[in-house]
């Protein structure tokens, strides 16, 4: 019989093969069609399209899912191909939670990037050339820190998996002891705090906060700038500069609300529910299967918010399109030149 968690790689499955698809042809126009988007910021999102692609095909691979059970939450991958390579998988779901901080990461360069674009140019020239390695390493550093933290503190112990023993054969059946894991309990049977335990939820806190705190006080500072010097701009650049930073705003929106929101409670609950004495026990690993949705969504959101796009889109797609829809884009064509001119 089907387990009803194993149902959830199929959504993963459907979020591969969205994300492949939207990805290739946001890099195919971005590299081949796009004229507006050059330069530093133009690696910048086809990097992000790139880990998209990955983050989605790593899924498959490492089939990260997650438990919560009172005081407890179980980080483990449900892979049966590769069950032979529990130290593989162990890494996988570890690199998975990275891949997160990663994008996090690459939305909160691109943020402080398009902030000195608007308001000190020479300093955002300092972002291409060898600055492009300067970013790689702080994005890719940022993911080391939030898994290289789960990967030293995280590992489960004889306490951690006799408290998630029966509950894991129960909901999953399974033996606990052959599910490469991570175990996060914040206290232990008398109380007292798991120290290392704290250390990686601090560190996973401040890594995350960190491109949060980079997103809100850019995201502040331009929208104040786009509302006061653009209107000394022209059209075309006031428009464009607009739609960049709303792309960067759904950009950060999406995933905040797909997955950093829902799952917060979660995370908080194994620290709060000694206090508060509340029954918990849920399969957390669904929140993962929304995530997958997140890079289709993030790519065709930012294909419809900058115009060209869809300009572009419409032109590939024009032999196959309905007549109406011909007539419609070259209409807005039309209006649109005739407003630059």
């Amino acid at each position: 019989m089907t387990l009803f968690y194993e149902y959830s790689y199929y959504f993963t499955q459907c979020g591969f093969v969205s994300t492949s698809i939207a990805n290739t042809l946001f890099i195919y126009l971005t590299i081949l069609h796009i004229k507006k988007i050059t330069g530093t910021y133009k690696v910048m999102v086809l990097v992000f399209s790139f880990v998209g692609i990955f983050f989605s095909a790593w899924e498959l691979v490492s089939k990260p899912f997650a438990h919560n059970y009172n005081k407890a939450l179980m980080y483990f991958s449900l892979n049966s191909w590769l069950n032979e390579y529990p130290e593989f998988l162990r890494i996988a779901i570890c690199i998975y939670a990275a891949l997160y901080l990663v994008i996090l990461a690459i939305i909160a360069v691109q943020f402080l990037f398009r902030y000195f674009t608007l308001c000190q140019p020479n300093i955002s020239r300092k972002f291409g050339g060898a600055g492009v390695i300067v970013w790689m390493f702080y994005i890719l550093l940022s993911g080391a820190i939030y898994g290289g933290a789960m990967y030293v503190y995280c590992d489960s112990d004889d306490f951690s998996d006799s408290y998630m023993r029966d509950i894991i054969a129960e909901t999953y059946e399974l033996n606990i002891t052959q599910v490469p894991r991570y175990v996060i309990v914040p206290y232990s049977e008398d109380g007292s705090i798991r120290w290392r335990i704290i250390k990686f939820l601090l560190s996973g806190v401040a890594a995350i906060a960190l491109q949060y705190l980079i997103i809100i006080y850019c995201g502040v500072r331009m929208h104040s700038v786009l509302q006061k010097e653009l209107a000394q701009q022209s059209i075309v650049n006031r428009k464009l500069q607009k739609q960049f930073f709303r792309a960067l705003v759904v950009q950060t929106i999406v995933p905040t609300l797909l997955f950093v929101l829902p799952i917060a409670p979660f995370l908080i609950g194994p620290l709060i529910q000694p206090f508060f004495l509340f029954e918990m026990n849920f399969q957390t690993g669904w929140m993962y299967v929304i995530l997958c949705l997140y890079p289709p969504i993030d790519t065709i959101a930012f294909m419809l918010i900058v115009s060209e796009y869809k300009k572009a889109t419409l032109e590939m797609f024009k032999p196959v399109l309905p007549k109406r829809v011909k007539v419609t884009s070259e209409i807005s064509t039309s209006t649109a030149a005739a407003v630059t001119r």
